[in-house]
């Protein structure tokens, strides 16, 4: 696989644009929910094995594993409210996972890859907002804010989702001493919020245990 960053931003844009449907009913959810989902009491722990590594997190008791897929060197897990399609959501949680990228780019410089490709996928005004460095668990990481007023739903042409909507989604890279992560939560809707006016919860928040990425 080739894994420049050009290459590997542009696979990992799609990725997220058009993952797969499931066969639910979409929930009528508000934006807010996500922002909330650290006060909900009861939880649910959930572990993902990413190339032979556990990743423990914890969810509230209405939400699932949507999808989760390891292809080549790169690995996906998503998690929606229970009742909602991946074709459309008003909020979601991804895990992603690049195997020996950690080597090749640091964590700034891919979410600033990664934020190109979101301003070509974006139809509308995209706001690119960096938190900064950080450390967890002994590892580097580095944060983002990310916001589109007009992203192009999934799935486009499907009944009543062709409308493209506001976006906004808080992403977190951390590096191991081989592969880096990737983790955000994110949230839709009609009409999208400032990042003054919408919270959108650290996806960290999500972590319950960290110790098995090496």
């Amino acid at each position: 696989m080739d894994f420049s960053p050009q290459v590997f931003t542009q696979t990992l844009a799609k990725r997220l644009v058009f993952a797969l449907p499931l066969l639910a009913q979409p929930l009528d959810a508000t934006a807010t929910e996500l922002a909330q989902m650290s006060s909900q009491a009861h939880v649910q722990p959930s572990q993902l094995t990413i190339f032979k590594q556990n990743l423990g997190l914890h969810f509230p008791a209405n939400w699932r594993l949507a999808y989760s897929e390891q292809r080549g060197d790169m690995f996906s897990a998503e998690f929606v409210p229970a009742q909602q399609l991946l074709a459309h959501w008003s909020s979601l949680y991804c895990v992603q996972g690049f195997k020996g990228m950690a080597q090749r780019i640091d964590p700034e410089a891919f979410l600033d890859g990664f934020a190109e490709q979101y301003r070509h996928t974006c139809e509308g005004e995209m706001q690119y907002q960096k938190l900064g460095a950080s450390e967890l668990g002994g590892k580097a990481s580095y944060s983002a804010m990310l916001t589109c007023d007009k992203m192009p739903q999934t799935h486009r042409g499907e009944q009543g989702i062709d409308k493209p909507v506001g976006e906004i989604g808080h992403y977190t890279v951390i590096a191991g001493k081989e592969d880096l992560f990737l983790l955000h939560q994110s949230a839709r809707g009609e009409a999208l919020l400032s990042l003054t006016s919408l919270k959108i919860a650290p996806p960290v928040e999500r972590i319950a245990d960290m110790s098995g990425l090496r």
